[in-house]
């Protein structure tokens, strides 16, 4: 009863840039449940519905997928109940399908205990999620991992996103300030800054 508790006071102070996970004690709370606790040298993660694995490779500092080492990743760390998690939803799926040659979306699925079908069914389909969706018990420590990557100290908010490129972090605009180095997205990020990116990320590996 607790653990709904706080996903109940979590979902009431929703705003639009992201949904705030405001308690440092409740991210460490949810993080706890990870079952593996040391970071390993591979991760098999599987979409909730195609059957599709995944095998994230931990390789310089970053993560490649294994058998698709030439694309940029992008991964998505999100919930179902998160407003603008599910108002992006369909444009990332356009991202994925016009550049499907040259990029992996890789949602994470965090801050919730759901099932697969109550993701497929309340997420996927409803608000036009098809990309890889994880569900995976590996998520936590991938996040864990992903935001020791990049140094990132305060509490994390979702939508919560970074791309890598051959195992290397990507500078990302910032779009809520002016940090020539930034390495993530924060909340609710436009569709078209996001390509913008992904398009000189693509230009600069075929430099």
């Amino acid at each position: 009863m607790k653990f709904i508790y706080i996903l109940f006071t979590i979902f009431t102070i929703l705003v639009f840039a992201g949904c705030n996970d405001k308690s440092q004690e409740v991210e460490e709370t949810i993080l706890a449940k990870e079952h593996t606790t040391i970071e390993q040298s591979s991760y098999t993660i599987e979409d909730i519905s195609s059957g599709v694995k995944y095998i994230l490779k931990r390789q310089n500092g970053g993560f490649v997928v294994e058998g698709h080492e030439d694309k940029v990743i992008m991964f998505d760390m999100y919930a179902t109940y998160c407003p603008p998690c599910k108002k992006e939803a369909p444009h990332l799926t356009d991202l994925q399908v016009r550049y499907s040659d040259k990029l992996l979306i890789i949602a994470l699925n965090t801050f919730e205990d759901v099932s697969d079908l109550y993701i497929d069914d309340g997420f996927r389909y409803t608000y036009g999620a098809f990309y890889f969706i994880s569900n995976s018990k590996h998520n936590n420590i991938i996040i864990k991992t992903i935001l020791k990557d990049i140094q990132y100290k305060p509490s994390m908010q979702i939508p919560f996103k970074v791309i890598l490129k051959d195992a290397k972090y990507q500078k990302l605009t910032d779009t809520y300030g002016n940090n020539q180095n930034n390495n993530f997205y924060l909340g609710a990020v436009k569709s078209s800054v996001i390509e913008k990116d992904l398009i000189k990320i693509f230009k600069q590996s075929q430099d």
